[in-house]
């Protein structure tokens, strides 16, 4: 059943607000892959009862591994005693980084994984990460472009060396990364292209070494992991650094003042530069180890271009703050956004002009116009939770706007609008 529509009220106060994050889904996934490869038992603290993780131990438990929630953000995992269980079928939902982690663990079991999920999730390519698993020695059977539903048995024996192109997503390569320590002469990836995202295959390899796995660079396109094994015990996760970017986008959008206390300067993840996005707004960053501070500017400052890059999750946000900004904006590097839980460079273009707001989209890149003539709708979030929380932080400029499917944060950021109505609304 879909959840009714909410509605956002314009935020007519400045508020100073302090929040805690939920934990990085992104951290917290691969931490669930690799305790299901480790030696001992691992107690993940801080990873969110949200649905990407819920969806990643209900298919870990289905391969053996046992999963028990200890309370709020708390969990034990328990590897399996084997990986070579009989067949299996997984259902990954709409979770497209459980779907390509799960996709590498797949290839160290003998009997068939069969991985399947909702029609956005089978949209989504995953033709080179196939490509470097049959080249490591899978049996794979996919569609066309390596989408679901995909079935998968792993190889006799694995190749010691794959080449992966993990341009359209460097999600790839961590998947490979991940299970390599497990193969049994461990596995060298040479990188026909630059990796989608690199921030987060930097945060893969740190996780890694966090659990005793050192991943060694050979050059610029190699890299090379030997037969480890993870280490168990406890692992702290972080807050999400993408969820972050909300709360910073409305303490800048409304000359507020919001404290995040789980996540500082000792992050890796790629979306914390959205705050230095935020200073040249205008915004004041006082960040430390472990918490940031964001207050808002008096007036926002014109920024002609910002390269999204190598933060493509926090696009959207930047998104529903340019109609606020003085002069247009051109924001690029936007091409992996085609391929996530929805299109998403055409449908905010979309949501955002049935708003009154003048949209020039192209391949990979948008240009925003400076709002003059608002209008008040109802967005549609085609259930992409990223969709529905960044059209909270536009209506709040504008009010009298609705979020329609707004239950779809519950992917990432469960706590969400119990956040949003507490220090916004």
């Amino acid at each position: 059943m879909t959840s009714p529509a909410r509605a956002i009220a314009k935020v007519e106060r400045p508020f100073d607000a302090e929040v805690s994050l939920p934990g990085s889904k992104s951290i917290a996934l691969r931490h669930f892959l690799m305790a299901a490869l480790a030696e001992a038992p691992t107690e993940l603290i801080g990873a969110p009862h949200c649905e990407d993780v819920t969806t990643m131990a209900t298919a870990l438990a289905a391969l053996s591994t046992g999963i028990e929630t200890l309370g709020d953000a708390h969990w034990m995992a328990t590897p399996p005693q084997s990986l070579n269980g009989p067949d299996v079928a997984l259902n990954l939902d709409l979770s497209g980084v459980s779907m390509r982690l799960l996709l590498a663990l797949a290839a160290l079991r003998q009997g068939r994984t069969l991985l399947d999920g909702q029609a956005s999730l089978r949209a989504r390519p995953n033709d080179g990460l196939v490509a470097a698993l049959r080249e490591l020695g899978c049996d794979i059977e996919a569609q066309p472009g390596g989408r679901l539903p995909i079935t998968v048995r792993g190889a006799a024996h694995p190749a010691a060396q794959v080449a992966v192109d993990a341009s359209v997503s460097g999600q790839f390569l961590s998947a490979l990364l991940l299970i390599a320590p497990r193969l049994p002469r461990g596995l060298t990836i040479h990188q026909t292209g630059a990796p989608a995202s690199a921030p987060y295959v930097a945060i893969t390899a740190a996780e890694m070494a966090r659990r005793g796995v050192v991943v060694n660079t050979v050059d610029a396109r190699t890299l090379q992991v030997a037969p480890q094994r993870y280490t168990g015990g406890a692992v702290a996760i972080e807050g999400d650094a993408s969820a972050a970017t909300y709360h910073a986008a409305l303490a800048t959008l409304h000359h507020s003042t919001v404290r995040i206390v789980n996540l500082g300067t000792e992050t890796g993840q790629g979306d914390f530069a959205f705050l230095d996005v935020c200073r040249r707004l205008g915004a004041r960053v006082d960040a430390e180890a472990d918490s940031v501070t964001i207050t808002g500017p008096t007036a926002l400052n014109a920024i002609a271009h910002v390269d999204m890059a190598a933060m493509p999750d926090a696009a959207p946000t930047l998104m529903a703050m340019a109609p606020f900004l003085p002069t247009p904006v051109e924001i690029s590097g936007l091409g992996t956004l085609r391929h996530k839980e929805c299109d998403r460079i055409s449908c905010p273009a979309g949501e955002l002009r049935k708003a009154g707001v003048e949209v020039d989209e192209g391949a990979d890149r948008m240009r925003i116009a400076p709002l003059t003539n608002p209008r008040r709708v109802a967005f549609d979030t085609f259930r992409d939770h990223r969709m529905a929380m960044s059209m909270a932080v536009f209506a709040s400029k504008v009010g009298g706007c609705e979020v329609r499917a707004p239950a779809c944060v519950a992917k990432t950021y469960p706590d969400f609008w119990e956040d949003f109505d507490r220090i916004y609304q």
